[in-house]
């Protein structure tokens, strides 16, 4: 079980990696709305994993005087590196 617990958590941990990656690797081509859809979709990837492992977290995002893309990805992405954070404190404690 303790082998299973530790092949579990190294797929997690590189899962989260390659999505912290992803997130990170927009192309100056990408237009604004595309980057503001990479954020919130690894917010949402990020949210659910640490929902699976009963992390408690907040997703509350506020977006209100965010009118363009630009300024609603980089709310996005501050909540990500928080629950990025959220979860390297509860997965790196033990």
């Amino acid at each position: 079980m303790n082998t299973l617990t530790k092949a579990t958590m190294a797929i997690l941990a590189s899962s989260i990696i390659a999505t912290s990656a992803f997130s990170a690797s927009h192309s100056e081509n990408d237009s604004t709305h595309e980057v503001y859809r990479n954020y919130l979709s690894s917010v949402e990837a990020l949210s659910k994993t640490l929902d699976e492992k009963g992390i408690q977290h907040d997703t509350d995002v506020d977006l209100e005087g965010a009118d363009t893309f630009s300024k609603k990805a980089d709310i996005y992405n501050k909540k990500y590196e928080e629950l990025q954070n959220t979860f390297n404190e509860a997965h790196f404690a033990n």
